[in-house]
């Protein structure tokens, strides 16, 4: 599990640098840890690369270049800017569950309902019209209305993948947290900030891609495999 190690490793450091050295200083690390995800899923699927893993490749490497609109614009509009950054290598996302044959079917079992329909649906619109909705400006609710009406069909779009059980709960777990992270950072960013607010978000979001990279690079296959010690 060295890999799963080294990418711990290094949210510890920027988490470390965020709060006990200055909080600019750590955005490059996130960067980092993109580029070292895009290494780790390259360096495990480059002798049989597909369109999907070409996709997903560029999907982890847009969120790599997300800390420099901060930089440049200032903490507002820099993370407007990283949010469209973000929808880019979100589309991509989806269109990988497109080729992989995801399609929504709607149906109204109860299994549809409690997996699918509550986490990914009921859940995040209840927290925007609720909470989001009646603090941010137009501007931002614009942008963020669109953000969620994206990540909600790219969650929902994951519970359909026709990949072996577990690695599509993989994805879909990894889907969870990524919708849990992006609430979590509009609230800490527009609505109010509380305890550990950016610790929670950077957690969240590297389990997600870690667990939508898991279940990929194990979609082939019967058993789901972690990564290798070496």
């Amino acid at each position: 599990m060295i890999k799963i190690g080294v990418l711990s490793l290094l949210l510890i450091i920027e988490l470390t640098i965020f709060y006990g050295v200055d909080s600019t200083l750590a955005y490059p690390f996130r960067g980092i840890i993109h580029l070292f995800m895009a290494w780790w899923y390259y360096s495990e699927r480059k002798n049989e690369l597909n369109l999907t893993d070409r996709l997903f490749l560029i999907s982890c490497l847009i969120p790599a270049l997300t800390p420099i609109p901060i930089y440049i614009f200032g903490f507002t509009w820099g993370t407007l800017l990283e949010a469209v950054m973000l929808l880019v290598s979100y589309q991509l996302l989806i269109k990988i569950y497109s080729l992989e044959g995801a399609k929504i079917r709607v149906r109204t079992n109860w299994n549809t309902i409690f997996k699918v329909l509550i986490p990914y649906l009921v859940f995040p619109l209840t927290y925007f019209l609720l909470v989001v909705f009646p603090v941010v400006k137009p501007d931002v609710l614009l942008i963020t209305s669109i953000y969620l009406v994206q990540i909600i069909y790219m969650a929902v779009l994951s519970a359909y993948l026709p990949l072996p059980e577990k690695s599509k709960l993989y994805i879909s777990l990894g889907m969870f947290f990524i919708l849990f992270a992006s609430g979590a950072s509009v609230h800490r960013v527009y609505v109010a900030p509380y305890e550990f607010d950016y610790g929670i978000v950077r957690i969240a979001a590297n389990l997600g891609r870690l667990l939508i990279i898991i279940g990929l690079l194990n979609r082939t296959k019967k058993e789901i495999l972690l990564p290798k010690l070496a």
